[in-house]
């Protein structure tokens, strides 16, 4: 982890910029090589937007971070943090950078991750310790081919064998059970780059991986029978050219194609029994089939002139999805405890029937300008605009300013910031696929309160007796977007690696999406506004929210050995939407309350110490206080055909869980190896995760009805140890 402040403070850097480079990557301990464990702790769910933080791989938005570990050169969270080139602030974002061939030598990794049960804790929720198999190996080879160009290959297969822990009570009492889910994934990266000459280059790779996992979904409150199986495969090819037309004047050309399908599949074809918070069971009833096939074209300009750094440029995305989703076409009994399931009364009844199958496309673009000027030695300024259109969204006003200054007054040791900016949120394409499928034509959603059980009601006469209910998205629909603005102070030390930054930050965010039936029974007389439908579930872009946050980071070198970076963040988030239908679609005044992330406290310490004999001691402290949960009845008061309402006077996420506290290490020492030409080079380690075995809570119950009321029904892993051994060569 690097971060430096030049002789003049420029607006688009900050000392609290986390760079993750190839060497920390290999010192950190990080479960199953998973490059992003240790960046993710950095980032500020508040910044993110809509489906989370957002995840760049060599300048190209991505889902998933499908390629194997040693292939990353670096990883960045929250560099620039008030740059139009992107529509995500700086720590709602990860850039990855991938490795390239070398020009001069032939070199390659081998790497080999395993876990195993037997040297791990048993888990708090568990009877018996769950059996546990995992391993990673991975390789890559790299080197010239002629004088202009360079490969670079990469490989990783993931084995795991892990169990799943059930934690349910059913009508015979407590069910506790550990369930077998094995995953596999193979990952292919080829990278190729070839230089025309000093001032062109070319970059061509390849990315391919396949994945399987079975028996997922099980554990919690859900039985065996709920198990799907699912798969997934995909194809990523990238075209990048690089051309310095001057000293003062760059082009990057950027090209790239993606395809992708998904399969899932419950195992058991029986309706669904949902006892809230107490136990799930019957089959999953997911039936999916998904493909997604996008392309990505960006041209951007980087050019010096004067006091001026300029960079600006667009981006064309578009997207094109298939999918096909036959999920609950057996139905959906839903009681509202145990009681009611012994009674044979459910509250509810859904199911779906039709054609499953629609296609759609969604296109993206954006254009946008930044501007550093260097007004005076000490102070500098950053402008930037940002444009966004999105083809399946009529607003087109998406215009977000960007502004930031770094100024250092008497000297160079000391360095205040500021910033504010605009950032746009896209209209998803799962909204838009929903609104497709669930339209009353194309699928028809059942809905039925209080139904028969098992037989919900009479054959014959259910389409006549049973309107359809949909899902729309509003007519209207804006994009939203958060305005963040932030004030900081950087103070240099003496040695001139190790800094200090206090940050204070506020976030608000305007036009948020949420879910409200439109068509629920009006307070007054029960009746449903409109007589062909019982829900009209509507996206919306009407909720807000606020954050107010403070941070201290240190980051640097203590006494040569121990490199660390340390954050401490006291912030609070309020909000009236949490991904789900609110408890009272009339008045949601009720839904103002805490975000479903927030937590006041959040501490994070990363630290490697250099130890003799070629070793390395390394360690992740977490401390965090508990995130909220919401406190419901268990049962359907108002007749909306959910059981979300709450107590009277209870207002959204009044509950609190615990807090939780982590310890990761790892201790690791190199060895030199004689080879026939040169020396090789070998790596043994040990990680240890939830080193002291502390019991991390999560998943706590707020339905007044279950006999778990106020209780976690899982927790985070205990202690589990993890060997790699790796050669250089």
């Amino acid at each position: 982890m690097t971060a430096n402040l030049s002789s003049s403070p420029s607006a688009e850097q900050n000392i609290d910029a986390i760079q993750i480079d190839q060497n920390w990557l290999r010192s950190l301990p990080s479960k199953d090589a998973d490059p992003l464990s240790v960046p993710s702790i950095f980032l500020d769910p508040a910044a993110s937007g809509y489906g989370g933080a957002k995840l760049i791989v060599d300048g190209v938005e991505g889902s998933a971070l499908d390629i194997p570990a040693l292939s990353i050169a670096g990883v960045y969270v929250n560099r620039n943090p008030y740059t139009a080139e992107f529509a995500e602030p700086g720590k709602g974002r990860i850039e990855v950078i991938t490795r390239r061939g070398s020009r001069k030598n032939y070199r390659g990794n081998l790497s080999l991750v395993l876990r195993n049960s037997a040297l791990e804790a048993r888990n708090a929720f568990a009877k018996t310790k769950p059996l546990l198999q995992r391993a990673v190996p991975e390789l890559d080879f790299y080197g010239p081919l002629g004088q202009k160009l360079t490969f670079y290959l990469a490989g990783k297969y993931y084995v795991n064998n892990e169990r799943a822990i059930i934690h349910a009570v059913t009508p015979s009492g407590p069910f506790v059970e550990n369930f077998k889910s094995p995953d596999r994934g193979a990952y292919l990266l080829g990278r190729f780059d070839y230089r025309f000459n000093p001032a062109e280059k070319l970059v061509l790779s390849y990315g391919f991986r396949n994945k399987s996992t079975r028996g997922q979904g099980v554990g919690g409150f859900n039985l065996p029978e709920r198990a799907t199986d699912s798969f997934g495969r995909g194809n990523d090819l990238k075209l990048a050219q690089l051309s310095t037309l001057s000293s003062s004047l760059i082009n990057e050309l950027r090209l790239a194609w993606k395809s992708g399908t998904e399969r899932a599949d419950g195992l058991v074809d029986t309706p669904a029994i949902i006892v809230l918070d107490a136990f799930n069971t019957g089959g999953s009833q997911v039936s999916r089939r998904s493909r997604e096939t996008s392309a990505d074209l960006q041209d951007l300009v980087s050019l010096v002139k004067g006091r001026h750094a300029m960079r600006f440029g667009g981006g064309f995305r578009p997207r094109f999805f298939r999918v096909r989703d036959a999920s609950n076409f057996l139905g959906t009994f839903t009681f509202s405890n145990l009681a009611r399931l012994t009674e044979g009364r459910p509250f509810l009844f859904k199911v779906n029937e039709g054609d499953p199958e629609v296609s759609f496309s969604q296109h993206e673009f954006y254009v946008f300008f930044q501007d550093e000027i260097r007004i005076v030695p000490n102070l500098s300024v950053s402008l930037g605009l940002r444009h966004e259109v999105q083809s399946n969204l009529a607003d087109r006003n998406n215009f977000g300013p960007r502004l930031a200054f770094a100024y250092s007054p008497g000297g160079q040791r000391t360095v205040v910031r500021g910033g504010i900016g605009v950032f746009y949120d896209r209209l998803s394409w799962k909204m838009r696929q929903d609104s497709l499928l669930y339209d009353g034509a194309r699928i028809r959603q059942l809905v039925v309160a209080n139904p028969g059980f098992p037989m919900p009601w009479d054959e014959d006469a259910r389409l006549s007796i049973t309107p359809p209910s949909v899902i729309r998205i509003a007519p209207g629909i804006r994009a939203p977007y958060r305005t963040q603005a932030s004030l900081s102070i950087e103070r240099q030390f003496s040695h001139h690696s190790n800094y200090v930054k206090l940050e204070y930050t506020t976030i608000r965010g305007v036009k948020l999406y949420r879910m409200r039936n439109v068509n629920a029974p009006l307070p007054l007389t029960g009746i449903r506004p409109d007589p062909n439908f019982v829900n009209i579930d509507q996206y919306e872009s009407s909720a807000t929210s606020r954050t107010h946050g403070l941070t201290a980071t240190y980051q640097g070198r203590v006494r040569r050995r121990f490199n660390l970076i340390s954050q401490y963040t006291l912030s609070k988030t309020v909000n009236d939407t949490g991904g789900s239908l609110p408890a009272n679609n009339y008045d949601l005044r009720g839904e103002r309350g805490r975000a479903d992330f927030d937590q006041r406290h959040r501490f994070n310490l990363v630290g490697i110490f250099d130890l003799p004999f070629n070793s390395t001691f390394s360690c992740i402290l977490n401390l965090s206080s508990g995130a909220p949960f919401d406190i419901t009845t268990g049962y359907d008061d108002n007749l909306d055909t959910v059981a979300n309402d709450r107590p009277p006077g209870v207002g959204r996420n009044t509950g609190n869980g615990s807090g939780r506290a982590n310890v990761d290490t790892r201790l690791a020492k190199r060895f030199q190896l004689e080879g026939n030409k040169r020396k090789l080079k070998m790596e043994v380690g040990i990680d240890a995760f939830n080193v002291f075995n502390h019991v991390n809570l999560k998943n706590f119950v707020g339905t007044l009805s279950s006999p778990l009321f106020g209780r976690a029904n899982a927790s985070h892993a205990a202690r589990q140890l993890q060997a790699s051994l790796r050669f250089y060569f």
